[in-house]
């Protein structure tokens, strides 16, 4: 397996960006393993030299961190049931890996805060 291949909570190798899609998609159950894989790739991608993070503006990157640190907190509070909270935290994830791959962007700015 590759670098740039991941395991997926199914066992089949997916890209980081496609398993961050599969993961941010509403249809996918949402587990913990999906938001701790999703929160260490972001760490990942900002603590290494790149080219999607260098042309984040700071605000943006500001932003990113935030969603991060407010997943870390709901991580520590939450005992593995997400439920109606799934959605809230894939906007969350979306926000903390927006502009870091590809495939990954941000949903509509105007909708969550």
């Amino acid at each position: 397996m590759s670098p740039s291949q991941l395991p997926s909570s199914n066992g089949r190798a997916l890209s980081t960006a496609s398993r961050m899609a599969q993961i941010l998609d509403s249809s996918h159950p949402l587990c913990k393993d999906d938001i701790l894989w999703a929160l260490n790739m972001v760490k990942q991608k900002l603590a290494q030299p790149d080219e999607h993070v260098d042309a984040l503006e700071p605000e943006r990157l500001r932003r990113n961190f935030r969603y991060f640190a407010e997943i870390s907190t709901l991580m520590l509070k939450r005992n593995g049931k997400y439920g109606q909270e799934s959605e809230r935290l894939r906007y969350y994830l979306s926000e903390a890996a927006h502009g870091l791959w590809n495939t990954t962007s941000s949903v509509n700015e105007d909708t969550q805060s």
